[in-house]
């Protein structure tokens, strides 16, 4: 059987070598610069890339990733040697294209039974590394030789060669050789000792595999394999090639690079390798323009944080904490945190489903309204019953027979939601739950236990997060995303995300909802949420306190908050529920972005009650009545006044005609006396006279 798959693979060889023969040779021959024109390639220009740049919302730089390069004009001549010995030795006689390369190629690969030697030139490696990609397919090929030839055409061999060497990756996240030399050895490109150069040259063929922290025996062999070929073509001789193999190589261990949000950071990858070619995203070049607020990613990511120490020294046994924060007018996410700490855990919790608790009963009581089934202050069934096989407890042994729907959701009454659900029907809401983008309902979670968060897998924060949103968005889920746009090194558009909105439900059932889940946070079980602006929420607590939640909201933005271990251990401890613990981190992450003015809305005036009217219309009667008393003790003083005056003029008058009359009198009495005296003086004069 060995034998007849040997002579299977080496008559599929010699067709494939016949084949790319008569291609190459047609392409070689007759058409250089007709291909050179038709790829493009006359017009384009090599400029080393720069990593791709991610942004925040605001367009300033986040982080950047993709391959990291320094680039370098010259490099040591053994080291052009040796990859042009050991990646394509025919590399300065063909015209981009090899065919008796890939015909040797391949007949020493079937002799030796291994990977020896590549069948793809300088050229053509470069081909994919800069235009193409790594995807083994016959149309890929026939590409990368039109590339390769238009390439050979344009550019010198001396040319092509730099290139190459400035671009091959080169594993540790690094392209070129003079990134590697930085990356595996702290040095200058043309520091390298012929040691070190051989291991770099050996791991060409395959980075990620030669990888020296996993696998430094593989390094050394595929360096003494390319020593042989050095020895071989007379570049070493036997005896500097042994030296070579047996002297420290001195790699230096892998940088421990600390990303920026890297719980995001992670989420925001796996995105992009799905959207966008991942060859194409870590070749660089890229700028990504994501929905994440800076202030917000940072608050969120302390506040965790600093509640991780907490939870700690309250002695309770949560070691993980998830947040997402989403604006529920366009569902862009605005902050992501998957864990307190990446560097001890690199599961993201944010995107990873849990069981959602009581946090799910909003869900269907929003279903139930919108079917007119129930409305906030209908009375539904609270006393313990049999739903068939299942039999559903309350939290409290003092929990009423019979309750409305708001108390029940603002107590989070067990027996009540489950009546609910079974109304609405089990199958109605998980279809809604699926209209609402939760993704994560399995066939066994169908059954009344759903009511309380009973799931299979459950639901992630993420998605838990984006689902609330209709509450104060009027009903309607926006699709929460987290890529605005995607531009290329020369401003070209890749990408630009656009809304998917839906209705869930009406408007009025919104309403209804936010007035119920403000009242979970006004006196029910979310009462440790409160912030200064006016917000709704929903705890959760599930089985064992496995799972603490908290979901929560504003008019400008939705966050949900879950506690728990990523091991699923039960948590231990004093006052764990997602009210006594998720529900705190909810308020100081808020207070926070509060106090950072980062909301547009703030604090409602306090509206009066229908007493405090009633004491308002109180007031104003009195003031009404003392006006009225004013008015009438002014006129009464007035008058009096008035009347005393007259009565002192009068009085004043008779004591002036007295005194006009005694003046009168005193007057005559002057007069008289004048007269006399005037008599007197008369007869004294004429007896004087007679005398």
């Amino acid at each position: 059987m060995k034998i007849i798959s040997k002579i299977a693979v080496m008559i599929a060889g010699v067709v494939i070598f016949v084949l790319f023969f008569f291609i190459g040779a047609s392409i070689t021959q007759t058409t250089p610069r007709l291909i050179l024109m038709a790829t493009g390639i006359n017009d384009w220009e090599y400029i080393p890339k720069e990593q791709s740049i991610i942004y925040y919302n605001d367009e300033t730089e986040m982080e950047r990733i993709g391959y990291k390069r320094l680039y370098s004009d010259e490099f040591p001549q053994f080291m052009k040697d040796a990859i042009v010995a050991v990646e394509d030795r025919r590399f300065y006689q063909h015209l981009g294209f090899d065919a008796k390369g890939i015909g040797r190629a391949l007949w020493m690969n079937i002799q030796t039974g291994t990977k020896a030697e590549g069948g793809s030139t300088i050229t053509q490696q470069l081909s994919r590394t800069v235009f193409l990609t790594q995807e083994r397919t016959y149309t890929r090929k026939i590409k990368e030789i039109f590339i390769a030839t238009a390439l050979e055409e344009k550019f010198s061999k001396d040319e092509i060669l730099n290139i190459y060497l400035n671009e091959i990756y080169m594993g540790r996240g690094s392209s070129g050789m003079g990134a590697a030399a930085r990356y595996y050895f702290a040095k200058d490109v043309m520091d390298l000792n012929r040691a070190q150069i051989t291991m770099l040259v050996g791991i060409i063929q395959a980075p990620e595999f030669y990888n020296p922290e996993n696998n430094f025996e593989g390094v050394r062999s595929r360096q003494q394999t390319v020593i042989n070929i050095l020895v071989d073509d007379g570049i070493l001789s036997e005896e500097e090639g042994k030296k070579i193999a047996v002297q420290d190589l001195n790699i230096i261990p892998r940088e421990s690079i600390q990303t920026k949000h890297p719980y995001y950071m992670a989420y925001l990858t796996s995105i992009l390798e799905k959207d966008i070619d991942n060859e194409q995203l870590h070749r660089g070049g890229l700028k990504i323009y994501t929905t994440i607020n800076s202030q917000m990613q940072n608050t969120a990511e302390t506040t965790v944080k600093n509640h991780a120490n907490q939870i700690k020294n309250r002695g309770i046994d949560a070691n993980d904490i998830a947040l997402v924060s989403i604006d529920p007018r366009n569902g862009s996410i605005r902050a992501m945190v998957g864990g307190v700490d990446f560097s001890r855990s690199q599961i993201n919790m944010a995107v990873r489903p849990r069981q959602p608790g009581s946090a799910i009963k909003p869900l269907y009581y929003a279903a139930a309204m919108e079917h007119l089934l129930i409305e906030p202050d209908s009375v539904v069934n609270n006393k313990e019953t049999d739903f068939g096989d299942y039999r559903p407890v309350n939290y409290s042994a003092a929990a009423p027979e019979e309750v409305s729907i708001r108390e029940a959701l603002v107590r989070s009454h067990n027996v009540a939601s489950v009546e609910i659900l079974s109304k609405l029907g089990v199958n109605r809401a998980v279809s809604y739950l699926r209209e609402m983008n939760i993704t994560s309902i399995e066939e066994d979670d169908i059954h009344l236990a759903l009511g309380l968060g009973g799931m299979t897998k459950g639901i992630s924060p993420l998605q838990l997060t984006s689902a609330y949103t209709i509450f104060p968005n009027k009903g309607q889920l926006v699709k929460a995303y987290t890529i605005k746009r995607i531009e290329d090194e020369d401003g070209r558009q890749l990408y630009m995300h656009r809304n998917q909105s839906k209705n869930i439900i009406r408007s009025n059932t919104a309403t209804q909802m936010d007035s119920l889940l403000r009242n979970v946070v006004d006196y029910g079980t979310g009462t440790a949420a409160q912030i200064p602006i006016t917000s709704g929420g929903k705890t959760g607590t599930t089985t064992d306190s496995r799972d603490l939640w908290y979901v929560g909201y504003t008019s400008e933005l939705v966050t949900s908050l879950w506690v728990g271990n990523t091991d699923n251990r039960a948590i231990t401890g004093f006052g764990v529920s997602g009210g006594g613990v998720a529900a705190p981190i909810f308020r100081d992450y808020m207070n926070t972005l509060y106090w950072l003015n980062i909301f547009e809305e703030r604090p409602s005036p306090v509206l009066p009650s229908e007493e405090a009217h009633e004491e308002e219309d109180e007031i104003i009667d009195i003031e009404d009545e003392t006006e009225e008393n004013e008015d009438e003790i002014e006129e009464a003083i007035e008058d009096e006044i008035e009347e005393e005056l007259e009565d002192i003029e009068d009085e004043l008058y008779d004591e002036f005609e007295d005194i006009e009359e005694e003046f009168e009198d005193i007057e005559d009495e002057i007069n008289n006396e004048i007269e006399d005296e005037e008599n007197q003086i008369d007869n004294e004069i004429e007896n004087l006279v007679v005398l």
